[in-house]
């Protein structure tokens, strides 16, 4: 039985929380079994900006954030619910992805299928939409589609099944993932950092042999998207062997 984690980014269990008992009660209805969490339950620090996880590979803040990281690589996929705050996220489902930054460098949950419900009382949506996305791309998570709703509507337009019908397929290895071009851009420029400027990345990305792929695995990529993630890759990668050829130069 696949296992999909449910965050809820909301301080209240209202509208976002129960938009999220709806996604419950359809994948149930699919067999998957589920687990539903408050970000607010747990102790999540502000991000220093230390790059101690990046450079050592450890965090040295002592708060909750590892037990939610460690929910994450566990589940088979998940599904954020986040209200809009000023046009964009929660500030809690920020801070916990700040403190998310090595995960940006070497993932340990790339490739895992991702749903994102959105929530607000007016305005904001296709925004904190788009923010969250960006974060998620540098995740390596495959983005399986959205629900927008508004708070006052939840209940006369309820989250259906088919909404979640992508997510549950790919979760269950039905269909493969198509990634956007934007998808192979991060991907392509996450590659050429990793394979030329930390060690430790470098050292991961061989590991998992993703320094040999255009994307991540259990993906479906064409040749355009193929030879457009090659060029980039290139691309950046000459010009960064340059820059540190340059540096060395002037430091000697």
């Amino acid at each position: 039985m696949k296992n999909i984690l449910l965050i809820n980014c909301s301080k209240r269990k209202k509208n976002t929380y129960n938009l999220l008992l709806q996604a419950q009660e359809n994948l149930k209805t699919h067999d998957f079994s589920t687990e539903i969490i408050n970000l607010h339950d747990y102790k999540i620090n502000f991000c220093i900006g230390c790059e101690c996880c990046i450079l050592k590979g450890y965090c040295i803040l002592n708060d909750d954030v590892n037990i939610l990281m460690e929910k994450l690589k566990k589940c088979d996929g998940f599904i954020i619910g986040t209200p809009v705050y000023l046009n964009n996220m929660s500030g809690i489902l920020k801070a916990f992805i700040d403190r998310t930054c090595v995960w940006f460098h070497r993932s340990d949950i790339a490739g895992k299928p991702s749903f994102l419900i959105i929530n607000t009382q007016g305005s904001g949506a296709k925004n904190t939409l788009k923010s969250i996305e960006e974060s998620l791309r540098q995740w390596g998570v495959f983005s399986c589609g959205h629900a927008l709703r508004i708070g006052s509507k939840i209940h006369s337009k309820p989250l259906t099944s088919d909404e979640l019908s992508t997510f549950m397929n790919i979760v269950c290895n039905k269909t493969e993932y198509t990634p956007s071009f934007k998808d192979v851009s991060y991907f392509s420029v996450q590659k050429a950092l990793a394979m030329n400027i930390f060690s430790l990345d470098k050292a991961f990305w061989i590991e998992n042999n993703w320094n040999e792929l255009y994307f991540y695995p259990n993906s479906k990529i064409n040749m355009f998207k193929k030879f457009y993630g090659q060029f980039l890759y290139s691309m950046i990668s000459k010009n960064l062997i340059k820059a540190k050829s340059n540096k060395n130069a002037i430091s000697n």
